[in-house]
């Protein structure tokens, strides 16, 4: 990695950690590092495993801004945001759409699983059902882009210092 890649992975990641250290409702940090894992993951953030098997509204939301801490901290800190985020917006979509399709959490959708009638290419609800999910699922997913935004902006001088640590250590371990 160049230098320039390696201080953005230290942002993105610095972003995830500090955005998690902040909600209330995240899993606590163990390890947060710059260096590859594996290909295509150029660093990571390492939790608590999770011994909740049941999660409330607050837990997934709160799981879902700390997965786009990543990126607002690149677009904080940088002005644009790269393709390191990819994971990240797939695993904050899914999540989103478990709320509004599996687990009935979305007040306007209602109490109501659409996720096992979609099977394959088939769409078993209306046109206008669908429009609403996916408006519904945007309408989630921006909120807590806006809401992480907020916090790592009053925050910025943490994931600056987390981020600088990290291209000095390349590895944090917390106890």
């Amino acid at each position: 990695m160049t230098y320039e890649e390696r201080k953005t992975v230290a942002y993105h990641e610095a972003g995830h950690a500090v955005a998690g250290w902040f909600l209330e409702h995240s899993n606590p940090l163990l390890k947060i590092t710059i260096i590859p894992r594996s290909k295509g993951s150029l660093g990571f953030a390492q939790y608590l495993p999770d011994e909740m098997s049941l999660y409330g509204k607050e837990q997934l939301v709160d799981m879902m801004k700390v997965s786009l801490g990543g990126r607002v901290a690149e677009s904080i800190f940088f002005g644009k945001v790269t393709t390191g985020a990819s994971d990240d917006i797939k695993k904050v979509t899914q999540i989103a759409q478990g709320y509004v399709n599996n687990y009935g959490m979305s007040d306007s959708i209602g109490v109501v699983s659409y996720a096992s009638l979609n099977q394959g290419y088939i769409n078993a609800y209306s046109n206008k059902t669908s429009l609403a999910i996916d408006t519904e699922v945007r309408r989630l997913v921006d909120e807590q882009y806006t809401s992480v935004e907020e916090l790592l902006i009053s925050k910025k001088d943490s994931v600056e210092a987390l981020a600088k640590e990290l291209l000095e250590k390349e590895t944090i371990n917390l106890p």
